[in-house]
């Protein structure tokens, strides 16, 4: 009776050490994994994703010449057009900033790069005075690994960093994890919007009559 009782003990001691072996084995390959991911994606949320750091790149990205624009903001109206039916800048998923120019310079803004005005009227570029921040479709979104409802996903055609506004609830955890600004929650539809490049034609390039913002495949 004493053997059996100790050659139990020692099965169960010998299936606790390959229990522990195992375990420590997986953590430390989970580790690797996440150091791995850290070292290429630059993120530590994405380090810490159980499904792994690789999702698709982006296969096409905006551009914006500052040199060019005409500070119309025809990209706001089209892209707020486009996806919403209407005009209101809320609805756009840029960031155009039409600053001000100096009263001494004598030249409107909108004039200083429009086509076919003497640039020698003007004593500044335009580029120092527009800016237009548009979403960089990020390898590591910190907006999609934060979304606590995984409504935004990669969209296979253009590769773009989606948000599917039938499962967002507008908490703005997105907006909170953006280190660029480039998502935001719609106060008038408690959504979150980002670019999504139109589907692959974004009609922020098509209606820029400067060609100030250009659309590229990587």
């Amino acid at each position: 009776m004493s053997k059996i009782k100790d050659t139990a003990k020692k099965d169960r001691s010998g299936l606790s050490r390959r229990g522990f072996l195992k375990t420590a084995g997986q953590a430390a390959g989970g580790l690797a994994a996440g150091v791995f991911c850290l070292k290429s994606s630059g993120s530590l949320a994405f380090a810490a994703r159980p499904e792994g750091c690789e999702i698709p790149a982006a296969q096409y990205e905006l551009n914006f010449d500052a040199s060019k624009c005409a500070g119309c903001a025809y990209c706001e109206v089209a892209c707020a057009q486009f996806h919403a039916g209407h005009a209101d800048p809320l609805a756009s998923r840029n960031s155009f900033t039409l600053k001000p120019v100096l009263e001494f310079i004598g030249v409107s803004a909108l004039s200083a790069n429009a086509p076919g005005w003497p640039q020698g009227l003007a004593l500044a570029t335009f580029a120092e005075f527009s800016e237009n921040d548009l979403c960089r479709q990020c390898s590591s979104p910190e907006c999609m690994d934060a979304c606590p409802e995984k409504a935004i996903y990669v969209d296979p055609k253009t590769g773009a960093r989606v948000v599917n506004e039938k499962l967002c609830v507008g908490c703005g955890t997105c907006e909170e994890a953006c280190q660029f600004g480039m998502i935001k929650v719609n106060p008038h539809t408690e959504k979150a919007s980002k670019c999504d490049l139109c589907g692959g034609d974004p009609q922020c390039v098509a209606w820029c009559p400067t060609e100030a913002i250009t659309f590229r495949k990587l």
